[in-house]
Protein backbone atom coordinates (compact mmCIF):
# COMPACT_ATOMS: atom_id res chain seq x y z
CA UNK A 1 0.00 0.00 0.00
CA UNK A 2 3.15 2.90 0.76
CA UNK A 3 4.52 1.89 -2.34
CA UNK A 4 1.33 2.07 -4.24
CA UNK A 5 0.62 5.69 -2.21
CA UNK A 6 4.45 6.71 -3.62
CA UNK A 7 4.07 5.55 -7.42
CA UNK A 8 0.62 7.12 -8.27
CA UNK A 9 0.61 10.50 -7.50
CA UNK A 10 4.20 10.24 -9.78
CA UNK A 11 2.64 8.28 -12.89
CA UNK A 12 -0.21 10.76 -12.59
CA UNK A 13 2.12 14.09 -12.84
CA UNK A 14 3.85 12.23 -15.96
CA UNK A 15 0.86 11.68 -17.42
CA UNK A 16 -0.67 14.98 -16.80
CA UNK A 17 2.68 16.50 -18.00
CA UNK A 18 2.95 14.62 -21.37
CA UNK A 19 -0.38 15.78 -21.95
CA UNK A 20 -0.65 19.47 -20.78
CA UNK A 21 2.82 20.54 -20.95
CA UNK A 22 3.30 23.33 -23.59
CA UNK A 23 7.17 21.80 -24.40
CA UNK A 24 5.35 18.56 -25.23
CA UNK A 25 2.43 20.03 -27.73
CA UNK A 26 5.24 22.10 -29.29
CA UNK A 27 6.67 18.86 -30.57
CA UNK A 28 5.62 16.81 -34.02
CA UNK A 29 2.61 15.04 -33.27
CA UNK A 30 2.70 12.15 -35.16
CA UNK A 31 -0.72 10.28 -34.81
CA UNK A 32 -3.73 9.86 -33.04
CA UNK A 33 -5.22 6.29 -33.22
CA UNK A 34 -7.41 3.85 -31.19
CA UNK A 35 -6.62 0.74 -29.94
CA UNK A 36 -8.54 -2.45 -28.41
CA UNK A 37 -7.77 -6.35 -28.11
CA UNK A 38 -7.80 -9.47 -25.99
CA UNK A 39 -5.39 -11.32 -23.67
CA UNK A 40 -3.82 -14.74 -24.69
CA UNK A 41 -4.47 -17.58 -21.99
CA UNK A 42 -1.92 -17.50 -19.67
CA UNK A 43 -4.18 -15.65 -17.19
CA UNK A 44 -7.39 -17.07 -15.16
CA UNK A 45 -9.99 -14.25 -16.81
CA UNK A 46 -10.24 -12.90 -20.06
CA UNK A 47 -9.23 -9.67 -20.79
CA UNK A 48 -9.87 -7.06 -23.41
CA UNK A 49 -8.56 -3.34 -23.02
CA UNK A 50 -9.58 -0.31 -25.48
CA UNK A 51 -7.55 2.44 -25.55
CA UNK A 52 -7.31 5.98 -27.51
CA UNK A 53 -3.95 6.97 -27.85
CA UNK A 54 -1.46 9.96 -29.37
CA UNK A 55 2.27 9.64 -30.14
CA UNK A 56 4.37 12.69 -30.58
CA UNK A 57 8.11 12.73 -32.70
CA UNK A 58 11.07 13.13 -30.40
CA UNK A 59 14.11 14.98 -31.98
CA UNK A 60 16.36 11.84 -32.16
CA UNK A 61 16.37 10.11 -35.40
CA UNK A 62 19.08 8.70 -37.59
CA UNK A 63 19.03 6.80 -41.37
CA UNK A 64 20.01 3.74 -41.23
CA UNK A 65 20.51 3.30 -45.10
CA UNK A 66 18.48 1.22 -48.01
CA UNK A 67 15.58 3.22 -47.16
CA UNK A 68 15.15 2.62 -43.23
CA UNK A 69 15.47 5.06 -40.34
CA UNK A 70 14.81 4.91 -36.65
CA UNK A 71 13.02 7.55 -35.19
CA UNK A 72 12.27 7.83 -31.36
CA UNK A 73 8.82 9.13 -29.71
CA UNK A 74 6.95 9.50 -27.05
CA UNK A 75 3.69 7.54 -26.37
CA UNK A 76 0.60 8.17 -23.76
CA UNK A 77 -2.13 6.42 -23.59
CA UNK A 78 -5.66 6.13 -21.81
CA UNK A 79 -8.25 3.19 -22.01
CA UNK A 80 -10.47 0.59 -19.84
CA UNK A 81 -9.04 -2.96 -19.17
CA UNK A 82 -12.21 -5.70 -18.71
CA UNK A 83 -11.92 -8.57 -17.20
CA UNK A 84 -13.74 -10.83 -14.50
CA UNK A 85 -16.93 -8.91 -14.61
CA UNK A 86 -14.85 -5.59 -13.44
CA UNK A 87 -13.08 -2.48 -15.67
CA UNK A 88 -10.62 -0.06 -14.76
CA UNK A 89 -9.18 3.09 -15.79
CA UNK A 90 -5.58 2.36 -17.64
CA UNK A 91 -2.99 5.04 -18.52
CA UNK A 92 0.46 5.19 -19.64
CA UNK A 93 3.05 7.16 -21.50
CA UNK A 94 6.74 6.50 -22.48
CA UNK A 95 9.31 6.48 -25.05
CA UNK A 96 9.88 4.22 -27.69
CA UNK A 97 11.48 3.46 -31.04
CA UNK A 98 10.05 3.30 -34.87
CA UNK A 99 12.10 1.45 -37.90
CA UNK A 100 10.10 3.02 -40.72
CA UNK A 101 11.24 1.46 -44.19
CA UNK A 102 9.93 0.53 -47.67
CA UNK A 103 9.21 3.74 -48.50
CA UNK A 104 7.63 4.61 -45.39
CA UNK A 105 5.09 2.15 -45.97
CA UNK A 106 5.80 -0.55 -42.54
CA UNK A 107 7.16 0.68 -39.64
CA UNK A 108 7.84 -1.79 -36.61
CA UNK A 109 7.98 -0.41 -33.19
CA UNK A 110 9.11 -1.31 -29.50
CA UNK A 111 8.33 1.10 -26.08
CA UNK A 112 8.05 0.68 -22.11
CA UNK A 113 5.45 2.60 -20.45
CA UNK A 114 5.05 3.05 -16.81
CA UNK A 115 1.45 2.40 -15.98
CA UNK A 116 -1.67 3.07 -13.73
CA UNK A 117 -4.69 1.22 -13.39
CA UNK A 118 -7.29 2.53 -10.95
CA UNK A 119 -8.60 -1.40 -10.11
CA UNK A 120 -6.09 -4.53 -10.03
CA UNK A 121 -8.58 -7.36 -9.05
CA UNK A 122 -10.14 -9.07 -11.86
CA UNK A 123 -12.22 -11.29 -10.59
CA UNK A 124 -9.78 -15.07 -9.85
CA UNK A 125 -6.85 -12.50 -11.05
CA UNK A 126 -4.64 -10.24 -9.05
CA UNK A 127 -2.22 -8.06 -10.92
CA UNK A 128 -0.88 -6.95 -7.73
CA UNK A 129 -1.35 -3.05 -7.60
CA UNK A 130 -2.02 0.18 -9.45
CA UNK A 131 1.11 0.67 -11.01
CA UNK A 132 2.60 -1.56 -13.67
CA UNK A 133 4.90 -1.31 -16.58
CA UNK A 134 3.79 -1.93 -20.50
CA UNK A 135 6.33 -3.94 -22.41
CA UNK A 136 5.06 -3.59 -26.25
CA UNK A 137 6.34 -4.58 -29.71
CA UNK A 138 4.16 -3.86 -32.83
CA UNK A 139 3.82 -3.34 -36.86
CA UNK A 140 2.11 -0.41 -38.51
CA UNK A 141 0.90 -0.42 -42.45
CA UNK A 142 0.51 2.71 -43.48
CA UNK A 143 -1.97 2.05 -46.24
CA UNK A 144 -2.87 5.83 -46.82
CA UNK A 145 -0.92 9.32 -46.88
CA UNK A 146 -2.67 9.68 -43.45
CA UNK A 147 -4.15 6.44 -42.50
CA UNK A 148 -2.08 3.33 -40.61
CA UNK A 149 -3.29 -0.24 -39.30
CA UNK A 150 -1.35 -2.96 -37.20
CA UNK A 151 -0.61 -5.20 -34.78
CA UNK A 152 0.33 -4.64 -31.00
CA UNK A 153 1.50 -7.42 -28.78
CA UNK A 154 1.81 -5.89 -25.53
CA UNK A 155 2.99 -7.17 -21.82
CA UNK A 156 1.92 -5.36 -18.59
CA UNK A 157 3.39 -6.50 -14.90
CA UNK A 158 4.32 -4.57 -12.29
CA UNK A 159 8.19 -5.52 -12.29
CA UNK A 160 7.72 -7.22 -9.06
CA UNK A 161 6.51 -4.37 -6.74
CA UNK A 162 3.89 -6.28 -5.09
CA UNK A 163 3.63 -10.33 -4.24
CA UNK A 164 1.63 -10.86 -6.85
CA UNK A 165 2.60 -10.38 -10.32
CA UNK A 166 1.14 -12.70 -13.04
CA UNK A 167 1.63 -10.46 -16.22
CA UNK A 168 -1.21 -9.78 -18.55
CA UNK A 169 -0.25 -10.33 -22.49
CA UNK A 170 -2.87 -8.89 -24.71
CA UNK A 171 -2.91 -9.18 -28.90
CA UNK A 172 -4.47 -5.48 -30.08
CA UNK A 173 -5.38 -4.21 -33.25
CA UNK A 174 -5.05 -0.51 -34.15
CA UNK A 175 -5.73 2.38 -36.12
CA UNK A 176 -4.25 5.92 -36.27
CA UNK A 177 -4.52 8.87 -37.94
CA UNK A 178 -1.03 10.01 -39.10
CA UNK A 179 0.06 14.32 -39.33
Amino acid sequence: MVRTLCWTPIVALLIGWAVFSSDVLALDLQMLGLRGGVSDNRNDEDFKQYEVFAAWNLPWSWSLGSDWTLTTYLEANAGILNGGGESAFVGSIGPGLYFTGLRDIISIYLGVNPTIISKHEFGDDDLGGPFQFTSHIGIDFNIARHFAVGYRLQHMSNFVFYDSNPGLNLHLIEGAYRF
